[in-house]
């Protein structure tokens, strides 16, 4: 899995990975989002080479929220309708912005 981390501006952390979020990379993902969080209000995933997204993913998405409830937004951006499906399914469209 590659994952591009960028600031943009002083508060917001703009995110894009390729693959899949699964038990080989969520771990990977996770860490590397978490470790870049520290002072941001925004977060912004883009999930445009997202390509599956399996149950350790999503507790990762959940771990991301929490915290981002707490500091301020996450986002989700060009979500891929296999993922997007699942989002659904699970019920995470309801409390995450997607787009």
């Amino acid at each position: 899995m590659d994952i591009m981390l960028k600031q943009m501006g002083e508060k917001s952390l703009y995110v894009k990975a390729s693959g899949k979020l699964d038990i080989d990379t969520s771990a990977e993902f996770g860490m590397k989002v978490k470790d870049a969080l520290d002072d941001m209000n925004e977060l912004i995933l883009d999930f445009s080479e997202i390509t599956y997204i399996a149950s350790i993913g999503l507790r990762i998405l959940l771990e991301l929220y929490q915290q981002m409830s707490k500091q301020g937004s996450i986002k989700l951006i060009n979500v891929q309708e296999p993922v997007l499906n699942v989002l659904k399914m699970t019920g995470f469209n309801k409390f995450l912005s997607i787009s």
